[in-house]
């Protein structure tokens, strides 16, 4: 079977890492398309072991929103004819699913964003199967939605897949006793940030100020999402890989911030987050109310003023251990089961719309 793998923001490939790789070694052919939003997609790619990563378009295209959806659609019928895929997999996408429909390639998409509601509107139609979270809150098509025990972030940081690399703390002149926080502020591009606005560009004052309180207690380390803070902030700028940052993440004792996806990240490995954010996510909901592994808020203050508190605990890393634990034990290795459904695909989806728990035998 000829997959193609359609990446289309820099979580994508960590999504999809290690099923391709599986399914390479059992004699699939692997090919990856990138559209580079953020200009880091394709090198994770390639870091991966995937040097030949077909580009979707450039991130650096300085035109409108309508000429750049054309573009990628004719990049994406161009590489199609190229390639010739069995199987499209991506995020849900307008752009994978008028390529789907074109050519009549079957089509699996996975969604976890509730704002995306455009997105889902436009893209729903045209993918064959759904896959999300079952804590996943909005509405699906009853007949493509396969829902799974597990979030994306657990097909690359579920322990039968991760593995901690101590040589990260040694590029940053760190040690294994640190206390480390990570504060993470985005740029809010998509389109299902409309009206959002950073903190990180409107509260700089503020925010100085809590890192200066947060440094007395631990080594404060800002990522940022395609802009800088300013001079102010370049001292505790994290300077690393793009696929370095989930390691480096391993090692931290706190995380707080706008990114939704490294909040995530961070319950499933058992780092305490703090979400600074009015818009809700299932996966989020799901990690604060079942696990307290973190919690969402809207206010700035309380949120540095938890996260003083917090990283004053040293017993606090052991309690999220065991708080961690409990949602490995309900959750899926889903990295397996994506292997499964797509190797097996489609009888794989007939069979999880029979029995659901079916499932289970990837815990």
């Amino acid at each position: 079977m000829r997959i193609l793998f359609i990446n289309l923001h820099p979580v994508d490939p960590q999504i999809t890492r290690f099923v391709a790789d599986i399914l390479k070694k059992r004699g699939h052919e692997i090919y990856f398309a990138a559209a580079d939003k953020e200009g880091i997609v394709i090198k994770i790619i390639k870091s991966y072991g995937y040097p030949l990563v077909e580009e979707i378009i450039k991130s650096d295209i300085n035109k409108s929103k309508v000429i750049k959806n054309i573009e990628i659609i004719f990049n994406l019928i161009k590489i199609t004819n190229k390639i010739k895929p069995n199987l499209l997999f991506s995020p849900s996408s307008h752009y994978t699913g008028v390529i789907a429909k074109l050519f009549r390639i079957p089509y699996i998409a996975w969604a976890d964003t509730e704002t995306a509601i455009i997105n889902s509107s436009i893209s729903f139609p045209f993918i064959d199967t759904i896959l999300t979270p079952s804590c996943f809150y909005n509405k699906v098509p009853k007949k493509k939605h396969i829902a799974f025990e597990g979030y994306k972030e657990l097909a690359y940081l579920h322990p039968n897949w991760f593995k901690h690399d101590y040589t990260i703390l040694k590029k940053l002149s760190l040690n294994s006793s640190d206390k480390i926080v990570l504060l993470r502020f985005s740029a809010f591009h998509a389109t299902h940030d409309i009206g959002l606005k950073s903190h990180g560009q409107i509260c700089k004052i503020k925010i100085f100020k809590y890192i200066k309180a947060l440094e007395k207690h631990a080594k404060v380390f800002i990522s940022t999402t395609e802009r800088s803070l300013g001079k102010d902030f370049e001292l505790y700028e994290l300077k690393i890989a793009p696929e370095e940052y989930t390691n480096f993440l391993s090692f931290c004792s706190l995380y707080i911030g706008e990114g939704t996806t490294t909040a995530a990240e961070a319950g499933i490995l058992g780092i305490p987050w703090i979400n600074i954010q009015k818009t809700k996510r299932g996966y989020l909901i799901d990690q604060e109310d079942y696990y307290s592994l973190g919690f969402r808020t809207d206010n700035l203050d309380f949120a540095f003023e938890t996260a003083i508190d917090w990283i004053q605990d040293d017993s606090i890393k052991k309690k999220w251990q065991k708080k961690k634990q409990k949602l490995l034990d309900d959750k899926i290795d889903v990295s397996s089961f994506l292997i499964w459904f797509i190797e097996n695909y489609p009888e794989s989806h007939k069979i999880m719309k029979k029995n659901p728990e079916y499932q289970n035998r990837f815990k």
